[in-house]
């Protein structure tokens, strides 16, 4: 509305044809602004539903323009699941300053094809993240954005207790995001049908599985700190070391699959805290890991929203299906989970804060051809499965039960970007524990988990959902 007004008007706003603010000053953000900020404009006044915003600029020499209508959806907010003591995710200026072409510029690869359907829906989940006040082109012109991370919130409720008590999936903050349902009705974009065509859930341990997934181990209070060691191959300028607590023998918990990414999460109870690493290896002068990339120490006080040795950079112990999550009958899996995706898109909204480094001009690196700047989800996308979907009446074994309803209740975030598979469900959990109930691939006790959550997630609708965050 603000395009080429004089700053002598004066702007008008109404809600179903009923005024509710005056804005006097340019750019003339609905609820003014502050320090070059929009406040933003509380719903909460309105009814859930659907209500139409217009504005009418008056010039100063008495003269009118009406704009358009638009359709504002008001739905239930999260905050009143969510402590005091968390901080909003400030709405970003530029949602509002940047328009919907120029975002998707930003985040698109010239050459890198896209359907007429895949550039809509690029163009659909673009336009909600703008609405919701988040701008995935922010800082595009760097991979690991220091912005990005910077306007995490700051504050948020403490864990009840030390990560010795828990499990690891459930250790942060209540109020991090991987822990809350998608409420009903939550802004979403209904994904391509085609956008899935084969999944991948992964394990870390056996002789038969693909042990692509997370090692973890814990120290004991008494553990020796051992030196970790970070280095992005040869690069010098890359090479950080740090002391960490770890048992002697971590070595033993590694991925079985030593082609894979190697990747581990070393726990510190007595420090209530994490590292984790990406291709990992045992340095045998100083007993501690190796690594590609180590994050450094993380605090479980926190939102998990850093702290990963993933593409995307935030924690993934709160994503990981831990040992016995999938496979127990009284209670369902009790957060998100997550992985990489074989289409990416540069683009990032919260909790990321970096991406695969050069994806606005890479080779897929999978297949030496094309791009990989094809994707429609960004890094830190939620994607849900159907939540219309009734999973109990779909004969599903157990372990896929578990893992459909986690991404219809909770939501799968994208971490990364993987060849193995369109979907990737990153676990902890050895592939033996899988066997009663088909196995990982198929036995004699039933077709496979990743079958049975394959033919499922490419069969029902798949939507990209608004981050759950805390909103101003």
């Amino acid at each position: 509305m603000s395009n080429g007004l004089p700053s002598t008007a004066t702007v008008s706003y109404y809600v179903d044809s009923q005024p509710q603010t005056q804005e006097t000053s340019a750019p003339f953000w609905m609820g003014g602004e502050t320090a070059g900020s929009p406040n933003g404009f509380s719903v909460s006044g309105l009814t859930l539903g659907t209500h139409n915003l217009s504005a009418v600029a008056t010039l100063s020499n008495g003269s009118t323009l009406s704009s358009n209508v638009i359709t504002l959806n008001v739905v239930s907010s999260l905050n009143s699941q969510l402590s005091a003591a968390l901080g909003t995710y400030l709405n970003q200026p530029t949602a509002q300053q940047n328009s919907l072409a120029s975002v998707l510029a930003a985040t698109t690869t010239p050459g890198a094809p896209l359907t007429s359907a895949e550039l809509a829906t690029r163009q659909a989940v673009l336009t909600m993240y703008l609405n919701w006040g988040i701008d995935p082109s922010l800082d595009s012109a760097n991979d690991d954005s220091s912005i990005l991370s910077g306007l995490a919130p700051k504050t948020w409720q403490a864990p009840a207790s030390n990560v010795a008590a828990t499990s690891l999936s459930t250790s942060f903050s209540s109020d991090a995001p991987y822990y809350h349902a998608i409420p009903a009705l939550w802004p979403k974009v209904a994904l391509t049908s085609d956008y899935v065509t084969q999944v991948q859930v992964n394990s870390a341990y056996g002789s038969n599985g693909d042990g692509i997934g997370f090692g973890e181990t814990v120290a004991a209070t008494t553990a020796p700190e051992l030196t970790v060691t970070s280095e992005w191959y040869t690069e010098k300028s890359t090479l950080v070391t740090f002391p960490f607590p770890m048992i002697s023998t971590w070595a033993t918990s590694l991925p079985s699959n030593t082609g894979g990414d190697s990747h581990m999460i070393f726990v510190s109870p007595a420090q209530d805290n994490f590292v984790s690493t990406y291709k990992t290896t045992l340095n045998s002068r100083t007993g501690g890991p190796n690594a590609l990339y180590a994050s450094t120490p993380t605090s479980f006080n926190s939102l998990g929203d850093s702290g990963g040795s993933v593409a995307a950079k935030f924690a993934e112990p709160a994503l990981l299906i831990q040992p016995g999550e999938a496979t127990n009958a009284t209670k369902p899996i009790p957060h998100a989970i997550g992985g990489p995706v074989a289409r990416t898109w540069a683009a990032r909204v919260y909790p990321a804060s970096a991406r695969d480094a050069g994806i606005l001009t890479s080779v897929n690196t999978c297949t030496n051809t094309g791009f990989m700047n094809t994707g429609l989800v960004p890094y830190g996308g939620v994607i849900q499965l159907d939540p219309q979907l009734d999973l109990t009446k779909l004969s599903l074994s157990l372990p896929a039960l578990r893992i459909l309803q986690a991404m219809q209740t909770y939501g799968y975030y994208v971490m990364d970007f993987g060849c193995d598979a369109d979907i990737d469900v990153y676990t902890a959990i050895n592939e033996t524990e899988l066997e009663p109930y088909g196995g990982l691939y198929g036995n004699v006790n039933g077709p496979g988990v990743q079958n049975e959550v394959q033919r499922i997630l490419t069969s029902s609708s798949l939507y990209v959902v608004a981050p759950l965050t805390k909103k101003q």
